[in-house]
C-alpha cells in the first residue's frame, strides 16, 4: 500500500513539473514576441513599433504565411518587412 501512495505520488511530481515546464517555455516564447498575428491591422502594429513611421500599405500573404507591411521611417526611408503570421516575427528582407 505504501509503495502504491508513493507510486502516484511520484508520478503526480513528474505530471506537475512536466506541466510547469511546458508552461514557462510558452510563457518564454509569447515575452519574446512569438504570437500568433491573426490581422493585418496586428502586424502593423507590430513593424511600427519596431521601425517607427508610418504605415502606408499592409498585404496578407498566400497560404495565411504572412502579411507583408510597407512603411516610411521618420528619415523618409521606404521599407517593406515581412510578419510571420505564425511566429509574430519580422523577417529580414
Amino acid at each position: 500500500m505504501k509503495l502504491r501512495v508513493f507510486l502516484l505520488t511520484l508520478f503526480m511530481s513528474v505530471l506537475t513539473l512536466s506541466a510547469s515546464d511546458a508552461w514557462s517555455a510558452e510563457k518564454q516564447a509569447n515575452k519574446q514576441g512569438n504570437k500568433k498575428v491573426t490581422s493585418s491591422k496586428q502586424a502593423a502594429k507590430l513593424v511600427q513599433n519596431k521601425y517607427g513611421g508610418k504605415v502606408l500599405k499592409v498585404n496578407k500573404q498566400k497560404n495565411n504565411a504572412g502579411y507583408r507591411v510597407k512603411i516610411v521611417k521618420p528619415n523618409g526611408q521606404v521599407v517593406s518587412k515581412k510578419v510571420n503570421a505564425k511566429t509574430g516575427k519580422i523577417e529580414k528582407n
